[in-house]
Formats: structure tokens, C-alpha cells, sequence
């Protein structure tokens, strides 16, 4: 009899023993998962709070550059600058719209923010059919892919349904899988380009490519605008490669236009060549295609902020400059996210 109720016990015991092991395990299942849930949490809450911060620097960095925009159309400004000449501290001194890139160091990252002139680039709506075929055979394409797009471009903007050889009218895109019409009138937008048969992302937004030893994306999107005021290039905002690309110029010759003007901008054509000589060698060609005063006030900002840990937050903007406006510009176009 007592040795019945020792073994009872006994296995009492055990059975306790048992439930409260798989009570800890079920503790400890519930703790690590509420401790997971609590780090995604946290990471969640760091990772906003860093884009917050980036998003931050980013449209801290446009507005840095709309005022840098403001100053260079304010006649006052620009009189106090010519007067002060090399007295100008660098943290003062113009910057330069050909797409250079300007940092702006914080606490915690630092900003990169470029102009681009949209005087430096050519207008889509405008450029001649034999231009635009130049440029295109510039960017290294097939001549069969250099057919299609040229047309296909030429027959977007036009007001007619008639197509040209290897263009694209309503038949064509209406036979897409997703169809819609050809526009057959003026680009609204530069990324209207990529409804446009031919024009791949890759050709619109740059393929990278290496020349002269330097590797670097070639898009359309860097060389044609709406805004640009037609065929003719201010060459003190064109980027390197508009010059080489729309007017021929050659790698090494870009680079002492653009030295040249990182100390003062180019007044006229005998100054360029003056300060250039290399450029006499082209500029009975291309001489009326050069200008050289800006005579477009819309200007493409391009902002990037860069965190301690890596991580990247970019946005883009296209303002026109206008003193007749309150705040002396007006937001064209809003791009909120650029990588």
C-alpha cells in the first residue's frame, strides 16, 4: 500500500515536471517572438526615421540650388560679383548649370546636387530630322535601330497619320499588348520619349559605356529637352556629353571648354577660341549651333543625399526661373524618388 502511493507520487512528479518544461518552452517561444517583433519594430521606426532624415538633406539640397538659381538671375547679385572678382570666398561663388556635381556636407551625410541648363541640351519639339539622326548615330546604335527611332520620333510629333519608312503610327501602337495612339503633336514631357517605338529604358535613361577610359551612362534624357529654346546650345551650360554627342566635339577638346569656364564663363566665339584654340579646328562647323548666353529660364536640379550606413535618398526637379513669380520660381515638374 505505501509503496503504491510512493510510486503515485513519483509519477506526480514527473507529470509536473513534465508541464513545466513545455510551460518554459512556450514562455520562451512567446518572448522570442514578441523580441523579434519588437527589433522589426525598432528597425522599421531607424529605417523611417533615416529616410526622413535623407528625404530631408535631399529637398534641403534642391533649395540650396534654387537660390544658387535665383542669385544668378538677380542683376544685383551679379554686379556685387563682378565687383568683388576674386575676393569671393568658393562657399559664394556661382554655380556653374552644366550638370557638375556640388556637395553639401551635414552632420550626419552630405548632399550632392547638379544643375543642368536646360539651354544646354536640344528641344525634341524642334530638332530637324537630319540633327536628331547625328545625335542618335553619335550614341553608337545600329544603323537599322538609328532608322527606327529617328522616324519613330518624327512621326510622334507630327500632326499627320502618315508614317514614314521604319516610323510608327496608330497601327503600330494600337497593335501593342497594351495599345495606345501616337501622340502626333509636341512632346509634353521628356519621358513621353519612352512610348515612342525604339526607345528603350535603357536608351532613355543610359547605357553605360566607357570612352577614353572614363565609364559613364549616355541617355537621351540627358540630351534632349522641351524646354531647351531649339537647336542652338548655350556652351557654357551644355554637359560633356551634349558637346560630344550634338555637336562632335571631341573628348579631349570638352575637357578644356569645360576648364576653361570653371574659371570664367565664355563670352562669345572669339573668346572660346582664345581661350580654346583646339575648338578653331571645329567651329566653322558648328559655330552657329554654339550660343552663349543662356536664353532659357528652366533649369533640371538633380539632389542625392547620402547617409552613414550607405543608404541613398534622390529627387528631382525642373524649375523656371521667373522674378514675376511671389517666390521668384515655379515648380515644373516633381520627381520624388530618383536612384
Amino acid at each position: 500500500m505505501i509503496r503504491t502511493i510512493w510510486l503515485k507520487l513519483e509519477n506526480s512528479d514527473g507529470i509536473v515536471l513534465l508541464m513545466i518544461l513545455w510551460v518554459i518552452a512556450i514562455l520562451s517561444v512567446v518572448v522570442l517572438e514578441f523580441s523579434f517583433g519588437m527589433r522589426t519594430e525598432a528597425n522599421m521606426t531607424k529605417n523611417f526615421k533615416e529616410e526622413a532624415y535623407l528625404y530631408g538633406l535631399a529637398e534641403g539640397g534642391l533649395q540650396r540650388a534654387v537660390v544658387e538659381l535665383i542669385y544668378k538671375h538677380d542683376p544685383g547679385v551679379q554686379q556685387k560679383r563682378k565687383a568683388l572678382k576674386e575676393n569671393i570666398p568658393p562657399e559664394k561663388e556661382e554655380w556653374i548649370t552644366d550638370g557638375r556635381s556640388n556637395l553639401l556636407p551635414f552632420v550626419q551625410g552630405e548632399c550632392e546636387v547638379r544643375i543642368m541648363g536646360e539651354d544646354g541640351k536640344i528641344n525634341i519639339n524642334t530638332v530637324s530630322e537630319t540633327f536628331l539622326r547625328k545625335i542618335v548615330g553619335n550614341m553608337g546604335l545600329e544603323e537599322e535601330t538609328k532608322d527606327v527611332i529617328v522616324a519613330s520620333i518624327m512621326d510622334w510629333r507630327d500632326p499627320d497619320d502618315l508614317y514614314r519608312l521604319n516610323g510608327a503610327e496608330n497601327d503600330y501602337y494600337q497593335s501593342l499588348p497594351d495599345p495606345y495612339y501616337c501622340k502626333n503633336g509636341n512632346f509634353d514631357s521628356i519621358e513621353e520619349l519612352l512610348l515612342v517605338r525604339g526607345v528603350t529604358r535603357d536608351l532613355f535613361y543610359g547605357r553605360m559605356r566607357e570612352e577614353d577610359g572614363k565609364r559613364e551612362k549616355i541617355g537621351l534624357k540627358d540630351i534632349f529637352s522641351i524646354y531647351a529654346f531649339g537647336e542652338q546650345i548655350d556652351i557654357n551650360s551644355a554637359s560633356p556629353l551634349v558637346m560630344r554627342m550634338a555637336l562632335g566635339i571631341p573628348v579631349g577638346v570638352t575637357r578644356l571648354i569645360v576648364k576653361a569656364r570653371e574659371a570664367k564663363r565664355v563670352e562669345n566665339q572669339q573668346d572660346l577660341i582664345q581661350r580654346v584654340p583646339e575648338m578653331s579646328a571645329f567651329i566653322g562647323e558648328i559655330g552657329r549651333l554654339i550660343v552663349y548666353q543662356p536664353r532659357s529660364p528652366y533649369y533640371t536640379i538633380e539632389s542625392k543625399a547620402f547617409g552613414q550606413g550607405g543608404s541613398v535618398r534622390g529627387m528631382k526637379t525642373i524649375v523656371k526661373i521667373d522674378g514675376r513669380e511671389k517666390k521668384g520660381y515655379k515648380i515644373i515638374q516633381w520627381i520624388d524618388a530618383v536612384w
